[in-house]
């Protein structure tokens, strides 16, 4: 019967700074619902960027600048930071967008194609099935070269000459993680296309809402910390510097702090007694 009742004078635990770190499974979910909202709004921002189809790489590189935020676990605020990605990458990025239209419908008319072609083919049609394959392994690599892309035109001011050579190189030196990545894309992907044909409706009220943001971040969580341990830490290192991107996880200096945290070593606050005191 004592579901919804609690003792506000009794002190918690609180969150101590030096607490280990959640792991990845329940940081990615703790950091999605914490901020629900905003990856709502940044979904609709983004498809609403998307939809000129031409500025769709500036558009994810918006997306992609806030979700950075997100996975670092820093404030964000949705517009502007999407804007600020925007505009800052879109020479950049633009082309970069446009080439991956492309070869996507140029990879979806390929699947419908080469088949058809090689039933129909008197040869045996085995140079159309190798087309085939050809055609589904190189849209397979692109794709999974885009996870890094993106959010290398986002977080730094490289040509796109080192993004495209660095994206590649980490989609050979990461591909375990990357495949894993790929599969939760396809799987919530089959899901999408499922929903559009047994309930367009449905589907058309999820796609404001939902998909774009979280599978951008799906990526985003998984393919960062390789951006940083090969790309960003070793820039800094090389200089003899600090990534700046983890000064907002460290203590303030002695004195220099407003409060002093006591997370996890508060004390239980003594329960007053019932009845009125005379003083």
């Amino acid at each position: 019967m004592g579901f919804f009742r609690f003792d506000y004078n009794k002190a918690g635990a609180g969150v101590a700074k030096g607490a280990p770190r959640k792991k990845a499974f329940f940081a990615f979910w703790d950091i999605y619902f914490s901020k629900l909202w905003k990856f709502i709004k940044l979904n609709f921002i983004t498809l609403l960027f998307c939809l000129p189809i031409i500025t769709i790489g500036p558009a994810l590189t918006g997306m992609t600048k806030v979700l950075r935020n997100f996975v670092l676990d820093k404030n964000s605020f949705v517009f502007h930071d999407f804007w600020k990605g925007f505009k800052q990458s879109f020479k950049k990025s633009l082309p970069i967008g446009m080439i991956d239209v492309i070869i996507a419908v140029s990879s979806i008319l390929g699947l419908q194609i080469y088949p058809q072609m090689a039933q129909e083919s008197q040869t045996g049609g085995l140079f159309f099935i190798a087309l085939c394959v050809i055609s589904l392994s190189f849209a397979f690599t692109l794709l999974m070269v885009n996870f890094y892309i993106f959010p290398m035109l986002a977080a730094t001011d490289l040509s796109v000459k080192d993004i495209l050579k660095n994206s590649f190189f980490l989609t050979c030196v990461s591909f375990k993680r990357n495949f894993i990545t790929f599969l939760i894309v396809l799987f919530t992907s089959l899901i999408l296309l499922f929903t559009f044909f047994m309930s367009p409706d449905v589907f058309l009220l999820i796609l404001p809402v939902f998909p774009i943001s979280f599978l951008g971040f799906v990526i985003m969580f998984n393919t960062y910390p390789q951006i940083q341990k090969y790309v960003i830490n070793p820039y800094y290192e090389g200089r003899g510097e600090e990534n700046p991107e983890y000064a907002h996880l460290k203590s303030a200096p002695d004195g220099n702090s407003l409060f002093v945290d006591k997370g996890g070593s508060e004390t239980p606050i003594p329960k007053k007694s019932k009845g009125k005191t005379i003083s």
